[in-house]
């Protein structure tokens, strides 16, 4: 409730510094120092509102499809604060100084949103969560974790394909993708390429990572790629992925 209270006292103050500059109310310049410091302090509010959020209430926590109402309200409300108070404080822009100070910091602040955001992307799982066999080893895959994925930028990632041989000298392909849905969409369409093709027709199978509820459908299965189907359980209601590992291996005589 703390971080909820500071950034709407972020927006609060914003909005008083815009409508007392709208009707006259504040007429003076800002000194440039107090314009620097002012947009220096407005933006160490945000940072901590954020990352003081992200701690008490990692993302991945609240699962892969959905974010809370208090993700959205600290990401885009810290947001919406910081630029009232750039623009109460340049308005009405009689020196392209005053914006030459503030622009910087809300560019940079689109980044920090997104990344908030992202933070704690499902991806790191497939490192953080021991593998689950089943009982029947013969009619499961197991696919193998990716090599240190704390080190790349996660939300860049949309396929991580690897290319393995066996013990019979047979090449094997695991890979994790990434569907993505927009606002009121059920269904993704992957295409998955090999390259170099397989000299095998595969057999494709694939599964959602623990926590989402897609259902998957193998649509095509060559040697040089693959088709797969997602389809959520129902309509979401702003833009999700969910993370998928698929293995494509010789069928089974």
């Amino acid at each position: 409730m703390t971080v909820l209270s500071l950034v709407a006292l972020l927006n609060a103050i914003g909005l008083l510094v815009v409508v007392r500059r709208l009707v006259g109310a504040l007429g003076d310049d800002l000194p440039r120092d107090a314009m620097l410091l002012t947009a220096v302090v407005m933006t160490a509010i945000v940072a901590f509102a954020r990352i003081a959020w992200r701690q008490a209430f990692p993302l991945r926590k609240s699962g892969l499809l959905q974010r809370s109402w208090g993700d959205q309200f600290v990401g885009w409300g810290s947001s919406v604060g910081l630029a009232l108070v750039a623009l109460g404080c340049c308005y009405p822009a009689y020196h392209n100084s005053d914006w030459l100070i503030w622009l910087p910091m809300l560019v940079a602040d689109q980044f920090w949103r997104q990344s908030f955001f992202d933070a704690g992307d499902p991806l790191l799982r497939l490192a953080d969560e021991p593998e689950k066999e089943d009982d029947d080893q013969s009619s499961t895959v197991k696919f193998p974790s990716p090599a240190q994925p704390a080190q790349l930028q996660q939300e860049e990632i949309v396929q991580r394909l690897y290319r393995v041989r066996n013990e019979n000298g047979s090449e094997l392909i695991y890979g994790t993708l990434r569907a993505d849905f927009q606002t009121g969409q059920r269904t993704a369409v992957l295409h998955v390429g090999f390259c170099p093709p397989l000299p095998y027709l595969p057999e494709i199978e694939a599964e959602a990572l623990p926590g989402s509820e897609a259902r998957l459908k193998i649509v095509q299965a060559l040697a040089h790629g693959a088709r797969l189907n997602v389809r959520l359980p129902s309509t979401p209601t702003e833009d999700c992925h969910v993370w998928i590992d698929m293995a494509a291996t010789p069928v089974a005589n």
